[in-house]
């Protein structure tokens, strides 16, 4: 990363992500379901889908990605990309698709989430060398349509320049990402463009604690049609006799249970293939239209909740996925880049482009002991639908509003 190649200047680029979700609310809820609304508007996420799909078909065991972090640094790229050339052409293809609206709606988007400040924080900054100047056009475009920051650093004090930024990383991410930044990162690199999101959330229905038992999960394929390998005992999350949105796919083998928080119009949809299936084939079969049907056809039914806790660090380089996905002007010695800075010999391509993401999901937090005071009701449904995630799933984080995946990741492994 950040090498001197041939005449050519790298761009390092990171998007540093970090959900915390599920810390209860204070007040009893009843069993009502929370109102929900699907998104109605012009999808736009076949390049979300598609990095989700690439990342974790790859990733061995856990992980965790933010599809709208990589599309804000591809955002910020895409502006600082020279008009009619082929960067920007790879570019405005995956922020936009066939869609021309795209670009403002992600711009506008990013500022409403900024605007917020609050469960669901989301930052941009270019930091630069001190021998770099950034020209002011594309300064004031990123500060106006993104929101983003620049810094001037030197970079040759990579010790320094290093820990300043980790300092920056870790207060936007309230002190959860630390240290990410190594300071041969930064040798000879001119540019570090930097996203972070932070978001915290608390469920609209909580997981009453003392409901919480240990369950076995089973994190292995199967060996015969009845019978899983690899039990791991783990704690399990219950709940019991509440109204949720559910749908069942046919088309997809897999159910989608929906499980609102309480702010934002933000949801986690977990995506339980059927026991036939392995999560493998799931995602080979996930397509948005799938998707966004299932999200459509949800209906209000009487679930029974069993989910583990788990958490979730994952790392990894989207330089490969990028490529796949017809994104590599912009890391070849051809990139187009000259409406970042001028006036160098040396022109700009990136190296590659970072992501860190976190995730923690269980019953507790600063409100938990709350949350203890559960109450038995009566059940009107003689046979509750059974939601029983004790293999590998999938979750992702929704903007029901906007339609957005600000996180998406798989679960194998909950112990891990």
């Amino acid at each position: 990363m950040g090498i001197f190649h041939g005449g050519r200047w790298t761009v390092l680029c990171c998007v540093f992500a970090l959900t915390i979700a599920a810390t209860p609310r204070k007040i009893l809820m009843n069993r009502i379901s929370v109102d929900y609304q699907p998104f109605e508007g012009r999808w736009n996420d076949d390049f979300d889908w598609g990095v989700i799909k690439e990342v974790l078909h790859k990733a061995p065991g856990n992980a965790v990605i933010s599809p709208l972090s990589v599309k804000a640094l591809l955002a910020l790229l895409y502006e600082g990309s020279a008009s009619k050339s082929e960067t920007e052409r790879e570019l405005l293809r995956a922020l936009s698709g066939d869609n021309d609206e795209s670009v403002s709606k992600l711009q506008n988007d990013l500022l409403q989430y900024k605007q917020q400040q609050r469960n669901l924080l989301i930052t941009d900054r270019v930091y630069h060398d001190v021998s770099v100047t950034i020209m002011q056009k594309y300064h004031s475009i990123i500060d106006a349509r993104y929101g983003a920051t620049v810094e001037a650093i030197d970079f040759q004090d990579n010790a320094s320049a290093a820990a300043k930024i980790n300092e920056w990383i870790a207060q936007n991410t309230r002190g959860n990402i630390q240290n990410i930044v190594k300071p041969d990162t930064l040798q000879d690199a001119l540019l570090l463009l930097i996203n972070t999101i932070y978001f915290k959330g608390s469920w609209a229905m909580s997981f009453p604690p003392n409901a919480t038992v240990d369950r076995p999960f089973y994190a292995g394929r199967k060996t015969t049609a009845s019978r899983f390998v690899t039990p791991r005992i783990t704690p399990f999350m219950k709940q019991r006799e509440r109204i949720f949105y559910y749908k069942h796919s046919n088309t997809l083998n897999a159910q989608f249970l929906r499980l609102p928080y309480d702010i934002n119009q933000l949801s986690m949809i977990v995506v339980l293939p059927d026991e036939q299936l392995s999560l493998s084939q799931l995602l080979t079969r996930l397509t948005p239209q799938a998707v966004h049907q299932a999200l459509a056809d949800m209906t209000e039914e009487e679930v029974e909740i069993e989910l583990p806790r788990f958490t979730i660090t994952y790392s990894n380089s989207m330089r490969e996925c990028l490529q796949q996905l017809g994104i590599s002007r912009v890391f070849s010695d051809q990139a187009e880049l000259p409406l970042i800075s001028r006036g160098r010999s040396t022109p700009l391509k990136v190296s590659t482009i970072l992501q860190k993401s976190c995730i923690l999901v269980d019953e507790q937090g600063t409100e938990a002991s709350a949350a203890t005071e559960g109450t038995l009701v009566f059940t009107i449904l003689k046979h509750p639908i059974k939601f029983i995630a004790n293999r590998p799933f999938l979750f992702l984080i929704y903007d029901e509003g906007k339609g957005n995946w600000l996180f998406a990741g798989k679960v194998e492994d909950p112990q891990v």
